[in-house]
């Protein structure tokens, strides 16, 4: 979600299943122009399986439950570009 907050792009949302077919949960990335960016799917073993994507609209606002870990991640990248741009260095 910092990603499309600075850039845009599309969100994609894909379910997860385990190797015996049952649903791990859900991933979510982004597609700018044209190109997937997926920062974490890593996180996922060799028994969890991301099925095809689809493109979602931006996710509600509040509440939903990693909003505080949002919050706090955002904040810190916004800071961190800040500091970038501050020392003359173009932020990305």
């Amino acid at each position: 979600l910092v990603l499309h907050d600075l850039f845009g792009g599309q969100l994609l949302e894909a379910e997860v299943h385990f190797s015996d077919g049952s649903r791990q949960g859900y991933h979510y990335w982004n597609r700018l122009a044209g190109i997937d960016v997926d920062l974490t799917r890593e996180q996922f073993t060799r028994h969890e399986v991301v099925q095809e994507p689809h493109v979602i609209d931006r996710l509600p606002e509040f509440p939903w439950r990693a909003q505080e870990q949002y919050l706090i991640f955002r904040e810190r990248v916004h800071a961190a570009l800040k500091m970038k741009t501050a020392g003359g260095l173009t932020a990305p």
